[in-house]
């Protein structure tokens, strides 16, 4: 889903001349249980203490992009917690334990671990003071994954030639198998298009694409969406008109 990476409040040059934080590996993922996740390990690799904090994060997703980024105005503590979730790093490397305190209702959890670096003496440069703001990816699969699909309106986006159709649809299950499959559109102008496949973060809402409209005559139409996650496929046929 998303790769390990640095959001430095220092421009990049300054950070790479003192050195920078890195986690390893980028991904932790396990089957969720209560107790032990797994273990991530912090490298300081500037020449300065630093003060180092472990949040675990949701994701949030654009819906119309699909496109993933952390959630930093909330956590996951009551469910997962770093150990040591904060300490004190000299020049070398730390490993991390993620412990899952209690179990979600749907048996999974996917989020995302920031780890945050500065400074613990900060010695400013020019005025700047490097800091780190590092993600990583954590993914808590079920035991037994149950797909599901919460399947929404059907709507016409863009203007003039620019046209397109897209379906909202929520990942109600708990796993992040792919969303994919085709559209049959019928009426005054028939057309067949195939879904790009996207990975959906329970919970969240994307909007599935259903191919330009271009030189489709005006008129009332239905779109019979053929839906498929794993090996469970949805159906739903929702109208619209142009």
């Amino acid at each position: 889903m998303i790769a390990a990476q640095a959001d430095d409040s220092a421009p990049r040059a300054q950070a790479a001349q003192q050195g920078g934080v890195s986690i390893t590996p980028a991904t932790v993922e396990a089957t969720a249980k209560r107790g032990s996740v797994g273990t991530f390990t912090v490298k300081n690799t500037t020449k300065d203490t630093l003060r180092v904090t472990v949040t675990v994060r949701p994701w949030s997703q654009n819906r119309s992009t699909a496109q993933v980024a952390l959630n930093k105005r909330a956590n996951l503590s009551p469910y997962v917690v770093g150990s040591p979730a904060s300490f004190n790093l000299a020049p070398g490397s730390r490993s991390v334990k993620l412990n899952m305190k209690r179990l979600t209702a749907s048996g999974s959890l996917y989020g995302g671990i920031q780890v945050f670096a500065k400074q613990k003496k900060p010695k400013a440069t020019n005025g700047i003071v490097p800091q780190w703001d590092i993600v990583g990816r954590l993914r808590l699969n079920p035991s037994s994954k149950r797909p599901n699909l919460r399947v929404g309106a059907t709507d016409v986006v863009g203007g003039g030639s620019n046209k397109s159709l897209i379906l909202a649809v929520r990942n109600i299950g708990n796993t992040l198998d792919p969303v994919g499959g085709t559209v049959k559109i019928t009426g005054p102008t028939a057309r067949n298009a195939t879904i790009p496949q996207v990975s959906i973060v329970p919970g969240q809402v994307v909007y599935l694409k259903g191919g330009a409209l271009r030189g489709m005559k005006g008129g009332n139409y239905t779109a019979t969406w053929s839906i498929t996650q794993g090996t469970k496929r949805f159906t739903a046929k929702r109208t619209f008109k142009l």
